[in-house]
């Protein structure tokens, strides 16, 4: 019998071959594919994204059988013994939603196997992987800082921060990819994690004479626009403030919560260096 410490080795071991298989699907393949590299040892990243999807497989089999459903297990080897080695099978990639990238269509199918157990339950892991995201994004200026990168405007800042989030959620995209369509107007979050089902914006703070409640009042105005996408329910608002001498975190904290923000609202501020 294994015990619960062994059972939550595998878990971690699923979702983190589960993170490497999405990190060379995005990052590597679909690039290559695009011609827009060529790959050193051709069809290498193909051969190592399918040997991932077999580790993948074979810790999800052991993982169903450790939990005795034994029903469920049978039915997930009847269905996927047969494809396990079949390379184009394994990269088959399908388009789940037309403003979204396409995604590995067995990786997908896994999750779903997945998803009734608490461990990979998208709402018992929300909290920790919001924290772990605030605290990438808290890190604005220090990330900067050592990118080294001219910042002029907000999309310099969020161009940045969006290539450390995809290291760590490759789904992450820009703007452009939500559908917050309201009667007039298309809004769009500077970033997406959509694995995360996370929007997140961005202000750029850096006049000494700036009125911080102008800027959390844009905020609000976002806050009543993104909606009906279903794919986003969690917003985070980065305040990043070039000169630490405009506000104090405790003024900005009192200031955002007077505007009563609704309660999938969370603020990240974010000071800079001067």
């Amino acid at each position: 019998m294994i015990n619960q410490e062994e059972v939550k080795y595998i878990e971690a071991e699923i979702k983190k071959t589960i993170s490497l298989i999405e990190n060379s699907f995005y990052h590597e393949l679909m690039r290559y594919d695009r011609d827009e590299e060529t790959e050193e040892f051709p069809g290498y990243t193909k051969t190592w994204i399918c040997y991932r999807i077999k580790d993948l497989y074979y810790l999800i089999r052991v993982y169903l059988e450790v939990k005795e459903v034994f029903n469920y297990l049978a039915d997930f080897c009847q269905k996927y013994d047969s494809v396990i080695d079949d390379e184009s099978s394994l990269l088959k990639s399908e388009l789940y939603h037309p403003e979204s990238e396409s995604e590995l269509k067995i990786v997908v199918e896994f999750k779903q196997v997945l998803s009734p157990f608490r461990a990979f339950d998208y709402r018992a892991t929300k909290q920790e992987e919001v924290i772990k995201i605030q605290n990438i994004l808290k890190h604005t200026d220090h990330i900067l800082r050592n990118i080294n990168a001219p910042i002029k405007n907000e999309s310099d800042i969020y161009k940045q921060i969006r290539w450390i989030l995809g290291l760590y959620y490759p789904q992450s995209r820009f703007r452009n990819k939500a559908s917050f369509i309201q009667e007039f107007k298309t809004y769009n979050p500077d970033i997406l994690i959509p694995d995360q089902k996370t929007a997140i914006e961005y202000k750029y703070i850096k006049d000494k004479d700036a009125n911080i409640d102008d800027y959390i009042d844009q905020i609000r105005t976002d806050a009543n626009n993104y909606t009906g996408d279903y794919r986003y329910e969690n917003f985070i608002a980065v305040l990043y403030i070039a000169d630490t001498s405009i506000a104090t975190q405790d003024a900005i904290r009192v200031a955002w919560d007077q505007k009563k923000f609704p309660s999938n609202w969370e603020l990240v501020v974010a000071m800079g260096s001067r």
